[in-house]
Parts: structure tokens; C-alpha cells; sequence
């Protein structure tokens, strides 16, 4: 292993760290919404001082926005639903394994067509730990839902950003706009669907908010990096150790029980979603 491929290796755990931690920060808020609004709204406005140096999107390139902005949406007011009702380690392994279970799916379905035996073991290896999970019967139906709706936009949105980034002629062009046009847009379906107070009850959250936000886009940023150095493949399979991260915060800090049967479906759920990034 090279110098760059251990830079790269010890990035990507460190941003899978900083996934985790935000989550288990934003569990510990009382307005988890609120919450989730600062950050994803305010957070993205550290993105303004780049604008001087990426031109505009152009073309189908607005069509993947917009479509990421609707995903991401979604995927926020579930997650939010999701740390309201179920515990940590009970909503984050569902909806990380669910992510790359699905993309996996749909790259085999609609793309390659062909499925290999670690393939078949990966998928079978992380649905058999999302159902060992089920059965450990650690949240309420509410929690679970919301975790299943989660998973479902990680994979909408990763496929999207994917096919986004692909295509673009400058992979920063999307980021950065992607994250700006999604500001207001998500500002404006708040304030429509709870009210034209809801934003500053949002905002006088700032002191919990912000050094979450700061974590948030921190550990973003050094999965980007990370991309950047290293093999696409083995960094986004590292990423998913960000499920046993969560399970190791949820029962150190946030006090949660974690029964032997709920152990063994993470430890699946992480493995499984590791592999089919590998194969």
C-alpha cells in the first residue's frame, strides 16, 4: 500500500466517523428537523466563496439537480423521522446497508445483467442481516419506515449523483450547485409545509446546530478527498464502516442497548455492504 492509498484509507474512515458521529449528535437534539434543517440549509452556504470558480450547470446537467435536490429532500425529513422514533443503532444499519443493496440491485438489473457468486453471498449476507435486525424488534414500525424511505433515497440519490458526476465535465459543478439550489428549495418546502416560523426556530438552534453541520460537511468533504486519491471502489466500500461506527456511538454515548442478536445483524449488515462494494 502506497502513501496516497494509506492517506485515502485513513481518510475515508475518518469521514465515515464524522457520518456517524452527526447522526448520533442529531439523535441527542430535541428538534431533529430543526436540526437537520440547519445544516442542510445553512450548512450548504459554505459553498457561496467557490462560485467565483465554477461556471454555471448547463443542459441535462439541471435535470440531475433537480432531481438530487428532490432525493435529498426526502431522504432529510425521513432521516429526522427516523432519530425521532427508533434508536441509532436500530435506523442507521437499515438505511446504510439498504443504500448499497439497492444500487447493487439496480447496477444488475439494468446494467451489468450478470450476478457473480461474492456478489450473490454480499447481497444475501446484508438482506439477512437488515431482516436479523428487523426481528430484533429494536424500534417501532414509525422508526422502521422511516429507515426503510432513507435507504430508498440513498440509493436514489447515489445513482443520480453518480450518473451526475460522470457527466459532467466538471465533477465540482455539480457539487457545489447542487448543494446551493438546494438550500432555498429546502428552505421554501419548510416554511410552506411548517410555517414561516419554523426557519428561525431552526436558526436559534445554531449552538447544538452548527458544530453538527461542521461535521457534517467536514466528513463530506474528506469522503471527496478521499475519492480522489484512492481506488473509487475500495473508499465507498470503507465508507459503509460507518454502520459500525454508529452501532459503537449509540451504545457508548447515546446508552443504548445493543442485545447480542442486534450485534450479529450489524456486523452483517457492515460486512455485506463492504463486500458488494468490492466485488
Amino acid at each position: 500500500m502506497t502513501d496516497t492509498d494509506t492517506l485515502a484509507t485513513l481518510l475515508i474512515l475518518a469521514s465515515a466517523l464524522l457520518h456517524a458521529s452527526w447522526n448520533a449528535a442529531t439523535k441527542r437534539t430535541e428538534n431533529k428537523l430543526g436540526t437537520i434543517a440547519f445544516m442542510s440549509i445553512f450548512g450548504s452556504l459554505l459553498y457561496i466563496p467557490l462560485v467565483p470558480f465554477f461556471p454555471l450547470p448547463i443542459g441535462v446537467m439541471w435535470v440531475f439537480i433537480l432531481a438530487s435536490v428532490a432525493a435529498h429532500i426526502v431522504y432529510q425529513l425521513a432521516l429526522a423521522r427516523a432519530l425521532e422514533f427508533g434508536d441509532l443503532t436500530f435506523i442507521y444499519p437499515i438505511a446504510r446497508g439498504l443504500g448499497p443493496l439497492l444500487v447493487g440491485l439496480f447496477s444488475l438489473i439494468f446494467l451489468s445483467g450478470t450476478l457473480s457468486l461474492p456478489e450473490f453471498l454480499a447481497i444475501l449476507t446484508l438482506v439477512g442481516g437488515i431482516f436479523l435486525t428487523i426481528s430484533a424488534r429494536a424500534g417501532n414500525s414509525k422508526a422502521f419506515i422511516a429507515a426503510v424511505i432513507c435507504g430508498l433515497m440513498i440509493a436514489t440519490y447515489t445513482l443520480i449523483d453518480g450518473f451526475a458526476v460522470k457527466s459532467a465535465s466538471e465533477p465540482m459543478i455539480f457539487i457545489i450547485w447542487g448543494a446551493l439550489v438546494f438550500s432555498p428549495i429546502f428552505a421554501t418546502f419548510l416554511t410552506l409545509t411548517h410555517g414561516r416560523s419554523f426557519l428561525k426556530e431552526s436558526l436559534s438552534t445554531w449552538r447544538v446546530s452548527l458544530p453538527i453541520a461542521l461535521l457534517a460537511q467536514s466528513g463530506y468533504a474528506l469522503a471527496l478527498y478521499a475519492l480522489s486519491l484512492g481506488d473509487i471502489g475500495e473508499i465507498a466500500a470503507l465508507r459503509e464502516t460507518s454502520i459500525v461506527f454508529a452501532t459503537l456511538i449509540g451504545a457508548l454515548w447515546l446508552k443504548e442497548d445493543i442485545p447480542g442478536k442486534k450485534l450479529i445483524a450489524v456486523l452483517l449488515i457492515a460486512i455485506g455492504a463492504v463486500s458488494l462494494k468490492l466485488v
